[in-house]
């Protein structure tokens, strides 16, 4: 009877999870089809219903059937249910992404299920995390072969909040009393060798370049539709410039330069067009993988912009002199590297105003723009360095832990 009760919980993780990916392909068809009747705010309001219907059914179970008197049992509830709202109010410009909570929710729910009949120490928790965090890797890694869709380190952050929130909800707001057991070496063993494979997966993903995957779909012809997908990760590069300082871009100097000679018009209709539509939407539109140029530029835009509107509310000469020279600096890289698009898109300065604040600042005086910068500056070598001493520790503390339990046998 265990046995086949066994094989039934994972039959739902794997239906669970078949249904997500088979949604991949579909996804596009579906989001245009419930828009055109009900709106594309419906997904949000979708989640937001069936999140508040979870949370009272949860607590009319703990409160009229299992007699939970406890407030910390409602507390936590009410916090995860909480954070799974404020997250779906995040995602409101695209409310569809808002859906990953449903059904990464659901798969942790079959998670812990399945794993409740082995596992009863508190591993059981981070166990299903890790291996939904891993199907949600997998899930973005289908998205990305999918024509016209494209991978997103977020999104498979987002399934994997989705079901370490279901699992934060049953550990501190259920607390399932077959839970209960000392944790065991084995089951730290499992933890380990889940998290292994999620760091070295997600690396893969970041080493996953434009360049490698043309190296390996050579190798490997039948892989060749994937040189026509869109790059799932590529790294920043670090310019170093006499006259300005230092700046980052996912392009090299070339190809920035190829970019604003070929495409110049193109990019410079749609910053015209955006010109009076919010920011944060326009980044959200434009990929930086996708569209590496336009999203840099309008980045570079907006810091320059910002510091010139800062030095006109400044109260001091020394805050007002701050925030021309970064506008300055900024306004440089934008001639130099973007000049053409810059020219027709309707952001130039005039060369009185860029003369009038360049006499307000010294241009000599080097500068650092973080623009592209953050994440993306790390070098895909100290990347992998980084990850090798994390699995490095992770044998070690096995090792240790595994000793520890020997010495400890009389």
């Amino acid at each position: 009877m265990s046995s086949k009760k066994a094989v039934l919980a994972w039959l739902w993780v794997a239906l669970c999870t078949l249904t997500i990916f088979l949604v991949v392909p579909l996804a596009r068809t579906i989001q245009k089809f419930v828009s055109a009747r009900w709106g594309r705010p419906f997904f949000g309001y979708a989640v937001l219903a069936i999140t508040a219907f979870m949370f009272c059914a949860v607590v009319y179970v703990l409160v009229f059937r299992l007699k939970i008197r406890s407030p910390s049992n409602y507390l936590w509830l009410t916090a995860v249910a909480a954070l799974y709202i404020y997250f779906t109010l995040q995602l409101w410009r695209a409310p569809e992404e808002a859906v990953h909570f449903l059904e990464y929710g659901l798969l942790g729910f079959f998670l812990f299920r399945a794993l409740s009949l082995k596992i009863r120490d508190k591993t059981i928790y981070l166990t299903a995390f890790l291996i939904g965090s891993l199907i949600g890797i997998t899930d973005e890694i289908l998205q990305w072969m999918m024509p016209g869709r494209y991978w997103d380190f977020r999104d498979a952050g987002l399934n994997a909040l989705a079901t370490g929130l279901f699992q934060v909800a049953l550990w501190k707001g259920i607390k399932p009393k077959i839970i209960s057991e000392k944790i065991r070496l084995k089951s730290v063993r499992r933890v380990s060798w889940l998290l292994a494979a999620n760091v070295l997966l997600l690396g893969l993903c970041a080493s996953n370049t434009p360049q490698r995957v043309a190296a390996y779909t050579t190798r490997f012809p039948f892989l060749s539709f994937l040189v026509r997908e869109e790059p799932m990760y590529e790294f920043a590069q670090k310019h170093a410039d006499p006259e300005i300082g230092v700046f980052y871009s996912r392009l090299s100097v070339d190809g920035l330069e190829k970019e604003d000679i070929e495409r110049s018009d193109h990019w410079a209709g749609i910053l015209r067009d955006w010109k009076e539509k919010d920011y944060a939407l326009f980044l959200r539109e434009h990929h930086p993988l996708l569209h590496p140029f336009v999203y840099e530029m309008r980045i570079h835009i907006f810091r320059r912009d910002r510091r010139v509107e800062e030095a006109a509310r400044a109260k001091d000469e020394k805050s007002r002199r701050e925030a021309l020279f970064v506008a300055y600096k900024e306004n440089r890289i934008l001639e130099k590297y973007f000049g053409r698009t810059l020219r027709k898109s309707t952001y130039a300065w005039t060369s009185e105003q860029e003369a009038g604040i360049a006499a307000s600042v010294d241009p000599a005086k080097p500068y650092r723009s973080p623009v592209s910068a953050g994440r993306f500056q790390v070098k895909e070598k100290t990347l992998w360095l980084a990850i090798a001493g994390f699995l490095g520790l992770l044998i070690g503390l096995n090792l240790a832990l595994r000793w520890r339990r020997r010495s400890a046998i009389p």
